[in-house]
């Protein structure tokens, strides 16, 4: 009978502790699944672009490339600058790959900000902030 006992108290905490500890959705997100994951911030990728103009930061001659460089990169959205690129992914994990594939990229959640050749160092850190603020 104890032999029992230990085992139905085990099962119960296999059971039940998992479930306790279990990821919950955040107030006011929702819960993605499969193919359509949770949105991890509701910013865009063009309103990323528009954090680094009200900034100060250069991001001249914007236009949405999301036709051309998505169905090749698999993102959601892309606004190509003369010295940044960003792009929005349906998942983190999307985004790791794609900043992986390529120098001069910066990555904040489910989005990809690629910086031109020209750009130094310094401007980096500064688009950077922008785009971790403008993540948040």
């Amino acid at each position: 009978m104890r032999r029992a006992a230990c085992i139905a108290a085990f099962l119960l905490v296999a059971v039940v502790a998992p479930a306790a500890c279990g990821n919950k959705a955040s107030v006011g997100s929702s819960a993605g699944t499969g193919d359509n994951p949770a949105p991890l911030n509701g910013v865009s990728a063009e309103q990323v672009v528009g954090a680094f103009t009200k900034a100060g930061l250069p991001a001249l001659n914007a236009h949405d490339v999301t036709a051309e460089q998505c169905p090749s990169v698999h993102c959601a959205q892309a606004v190509g600058t003369d010295t940044v690129s960003v792009y929005k992914f349906s998942t983190t994990g999307q985004a790791q790959k794609y900043a992986g594939s390529i120098s001069h990229a910066y990555l904040v959640e489910d989005i990809a900000v690629v910086f031109a050749p020209s750009v130094t160092a310094d401007m980096k850190q500064e688009y950077e902030a922008v785009a971790a603020r403008a993540a948040a």
